[in-house]
């Protein structure tokens, strides 16, 4: 293909072009990374309300760390309804730093506000975001100054927009701060050997974790279609015919691997513009040979040409193409954009949550690493829980929250079975009391009066049972008594203490989904069959959801493919997405659209046919052990992380996440204490032995009343007796 190309390309070679030089010594380098984070994105779903008289909230707009940001600007978008009049007010700050006030006098109106951002280097990965709501109706007033119709709302629209030049990310934990909302992860094709396949779901599932969206691409392959949008090809390296062949834009059809090649250098996100990707062998072989074929027809243009661009080739692209060392990462600088470079499981537990903070290199080889940090005792800190212990302000109410997985609170037998808060709350001008509720998964579960003297006090709930969960939220609500009398309005500080700690107990976890992600704290091992990796564009995504719903730790997980020809059994707690075991109990049976419920006794609770694109996910076992299945049948459904499984056993599921969930597990499985033996007994002792007992002490005391009453009249008749003697 190459040899017809290249002698008509040197027989019309011209004299050197140092522009073609400077081209590609230049490729790429004055690109600039545009970002723009909505608060919609980070979760933010429906409007936030202040409310009168005094509310204070923060947002934290990630930004990549330590890099300097040009041209960054804060939209706000909101409204306000000012229905109980008097003097209103917004102050909006950035980074701590009030930046803009407002004050509202209609009776209501919209916000829209573009605030221009200091572009210097966020070291904490973030741009604080403080909105403060204030209402006072009368000031002459000594009333409660509490209006419902006075409110500030919070659009989810609003965004930080901002650019940065890709080349100041240099190391790891840069890199991964730096990825945009829905970051491109790069594979090597539709289909993916073992290895690679695993290396993706993980890479993928950890990117869920942190709230990403990350969206599947394959390499393209001469004879693929690809957008190439609104490409701008330097105008000298239009004299190469790859280049020139991309230079129209639009949908192109590959005709050669040296178009392959231009089109890695360039870099078009439409077509190939990974933010991630997992370099397997056949990747870095392909990616090899598109860039050989390319460098063919540079080759035919000039001396300087080719040295620029093997020296391109050698600075950047190389960090693609060559071999990875067992367990490492990496960090390439290709197309104007700074790529992660994964090569196995092993690299992708520097990555993980707890130890990406010690990534300060461009690259790292993990030879042992213990991810989730599992050697824990029987009391965790709820700072290790995601709970910063600090103070707060509290004026009239506030709350104090740490969220966390019930696989980073379990493991080997141990469930959570209390809560130990240690607070303490200054004194007010009025010497107002201060109480403290507080709730597990909106289950309140404790609560005391707290005495406002600034000394340590503990408080200590039992987490029931049925509260668990696979994500959970404790929280602690602080409510204050308003000062008295016609003073101004003062918050007081209560304080979460470095001591407060969440305690562990030995229990069995039920056949739920609760219950399941407390035992993958322990183990746990991912089942796929063969052609889940004949597909892995589709079915990456599907696993990683899959095991983020779960509980399943992404970096610590054992991955396994069924075959259909040998059966398979597990060896612990499994996933299984599309695979079936031999002597599976399982609740939940769908197959050819057709779904059926059974109890634990064997009857039949639900049978119903003519579902589409839906799945099933229930707890099911095999060979003695417990696990998650996946089902689906027909059309699978594009599977998103909306799904959030929480309590039961039974879940159908669609795009849209949990249509209905079901609990076929017996309702004494889900008491709070285990039912024993001697249960019956101290049942009926209750009901019947108590007032047996009753009765047996009245007809008692009967009998000793006669004896006394007959002992005391013997002794009258005797003293008579001896009256008359």
């Amino acid at each position: 293909m190459f040899a017809s190309v290249v002698p008509r390309l040197a027989s019309a070679a011209t004299p050197a072009d140092p522009s073609l030089a400077d081209a590609f010594s230049h490729l790429a380098a004055d690109v600039q990374e545009t970002r723009t984070v909505t608060l919609r994105q980070l979760g933010l779903l429906e409007s936030v309300a202040l409310n009168a008289p005094d509310t204070r909230r923060e947002f934290f707009l990630p930004v990549p760390a330590g890099v300097p940001l040009k041209d960054a600007a804060l939209q706000f978008d909101g409204g306000y309804v000012r229905g109980d009049g008097g003097r209103v007010t917004m102050l909006l700050s950035l980074d701590g730093s009030p930046v803009l006030a407002r004050a509202f006098t209609q009776d209501a109106g919209s916000v829209s506000l573009n605030l221009g951002v200091d572009g210097a280097p966020r070291n904490a990965g973030f741009v604080r975001l403080g909105l403060g709501f204030a209402s006072v109706i009368n000031q002459n007033d000594c009333t409660d100054q509490t209006a419902i119709g006075n409110v500030l709302r919070v659009d989810p629209g609003t965004r930080l927009t901002f650019r940065f030049d890709p080349a100041d990310v240099q190391d790891l934990r840069t890199a991964w701060s730096a990825l945009p909302y829905a970051p491109v992860l790069a594979v090597s094709g539709r289909k993916l050997s073992s290895s690679a396949y695993d290396a993706a779901w993980r890479t993928d599932a950890l990117l869920q974790r942190d709230g990403k969206r990350p969206v599947m691409q394959a390499l393209p392959a001469p004879g693929d279609t690809v957008d190439l949008g609104e490409l701008d090809v330097p105008a000298p390296l239009r004299a190469i015919p790859a280049f020139a062949a991309l230079a129209g834009g639009g949908k192109h059809v590959l005709a050669n691997q040296a178009e392959l090649g231009a089109l890695v250098a360039l870099g078009p996100r439409t077509a190939f513009g990974p933010d991630v990707v997992v370099a397997d062998e056949p990747l870095r072989r392909t990616l090899g040979a598109a860039l050989d074929a390319l460098r063919l027809q540079v080759t035919g243009t000039s001396a300087d040409a080719l040295a620029a661009f093997d020296t391109w080739r050698k600075r950047t692209a190389s960090q693609l193409t060559a071999p990875l060392a067992p367990g490492e990462v990496r960090i390439a600088h290709v197309g104007g954009r700074a790529l992660i470079v994964v090569g196995d499981t092993r690299g992708i537990g520097a990555l993980a949550h707890g130890w990406r903070p010690i990534d300060v290199s461009d690259r790292v080889i993990v030879h042992r690493i213990d991810v989730e940090q599992q050697a824990r005792g029987d009391d965790i800190p709820l700072a290790d829980l995601g709970g910063d212990p600090r103070s707060i302000d509290v004026q009239t109410d506030a709350s104090w929250v740490a969220r966390f997985d019930l696989a980073a609170a379990s493991g080997n037998g141990r469930l959570p079975a209390q809560v130990v808060l240690d607070l303490a709350a200054s004194p007010t001008l009025s010497n107002g009391g201060a109480t403290a509720t507080v709730y597990f998964n909106d289950v309140m579960i404790g609560a005391r009066l707290i005495n406002v003297d600034g000394a340590r006090q503990r408080l200590v709930a039992s987490i029931p049972r049925y509260a668990l969960a696979r994500t959970n939220e404790l929280r602690v609500s602080f409510r204050r008594q308003p000062d008295a009398g016609c003073q101004a309005r003062q918050a007081y500080p209560v304080a979460v203490l470095p001591t407060s700690h969440l305690r562990l107990a030995k229990a069995t976890p039920e056949d739920s989904f609760a219950g399941m992600a407390a035992r993958y704290a322990s183990s746990a091992t991912v089942y796929v069959p063969r052609a889940y990796l004949d597909d892995a564009l589709a079915s990456v995504p599907r696993l990683a959801v899959l095991t983020g719903a779960a509980g399943i730790a992404p970096a610590t997980a054992k991955f396994a493919v069924a075959s259909a020809q040998a059966a398979t059994q597990p060896d612990g707690p499994f996933l299984a997405a599309d695979v079936s075991f031999d002597g599976e109990k399982n609740p939940a049976l769908y197959s050819a659209q057709r779904l059926s419920l059974s109890s634990p006794s064997g009857d039949t609770l639900l049978d119903m046919s003519g579902l589409s694109r839906v799945g099933v996910v229930s707890v099911a076992s095999a060979g003695g052990q417990s696990g998650i299945v996946y089902r689906s049948a027909g059309a699978a459904p594009v599977l998103t992380d909306k799904l959030q499984l929480s309590r039961g056993n039974i879940a159908v599921v669609d795009g849209s996440g949990v249509l209905k969930q079901f609990n076929t597990v017996n309702p004494d499985e889900l008491s709070d204490e285990p039912a024993s033996s001697t249960d019956w007994v101290t049942h009926h002792w209750a009901r019947w032995g108590i007032p047996g007992v009753l009765v047996v002490l009245l007809l008692a005391l009967i009998v000793l009343a006669g004896r006394a009453r007959r002992r005391h009249q013997a002794e009258q008749r005797r003293a008579q007796d001896e009256d008359r003697a």
